[in-house]
């Protein structure tokens, strides 16, 4: 089976409104034929695609193990987790990757046209064609994990040039004057730290995504010649 055809399976076994919309959208826009990135891993031919559905498989299979769905310790309070929402966050959370690239090969060039945005470009495009459970928009939104740390900043802001893709522990200024269930209401899932915190799957989502890129990365190793 192609890869294409196991994403596409995989997608519209999730029986979403919209999903047909979503997998039209993917094979028009190239999604099937663009490559992960310029040379660092997956720079191919259909390396997104790949990449994509191996983090779903490893994160599928790990979920599984590790029974994330059940309370870690207390304080905790992790959304459901369903099957759903490993298929759509692990397959989609890189089509912002779409038209990012220009090339025959690689070295691939990047396109400076690309809006800006990683994981929040992946949640617009996513969201122009399904609805997002608020766990799907966690997956995705922290899979870069500690190398995101400033796309939700403005960027002129003292916060955009210090810290990276997005908050590590959020603002709790905000919640001055809440009482405690407010406060915990309004931080949650915020911050790389709440979300990581409450929802184990965010994390695993991050370490899923890199496991896949090693992987990809040693595929292209050169070995050594005596």
């Amino acid at each position: 089976m192609t890869t294409e055809k196991r994403i596409t399976e995989l997608l519209e076994s999730t029986n979403r409104e919209g999903v047909t919309d979503l997998v039209c959208y993917l094979r028009e826009s190239g999604f099937f034929e663009c490559p992960a990135s310029t040379k660092f891993h997956g720079a191919h031919k259909g390396g997104l695609a790949e990449h994509s559905l191996r983090v779903y498989e490893l994160l599928d299979n790990r979920c599984g193990m590790l029974n994330l769905g059940r309370d870690f310790s207390p304080g905790q309070k992790p959304l459901e987790i369903t099957e759903e929402a490993i298929v759509i966050a692990a397959l989609l959370h890189d089509v912002c990757k779409v038209g990012a690239y220009i090339g025959d090969e690689s070295p691939y060039k990047w396109n400076k046209q690309q809006p800006k945005g990683h994981a929040l470009l992946s949640i617009e495009r996513i969201k122009k064609h399904i609805e997002l459970t608020e766990l799907e928009e966690l997956m995705i939104k922290y899979h870069m994990g500690v190398y995101g740390l400033n796309e939700f900043y403005e960027e002129d802001s003292w916060e955009y040039k210090t810290s990276a893709e997005y908050p590590l522990r959020g603002d709790h200024s905000k919640c001055e004057g809440m009482t405690k269930e407010e406060s915990q209401k309004a931080r949650y899932g915020k911050s790389l730290r709440n979300a990581w915190y409450h929802n184990p799957i965010v994390k695993l989502m991050y370490f899923c995504d890199e496991l896949a890129v090693f992987e990809e990365k040693a595929k292209n190793e050169v070995p050594a010649t005596i």
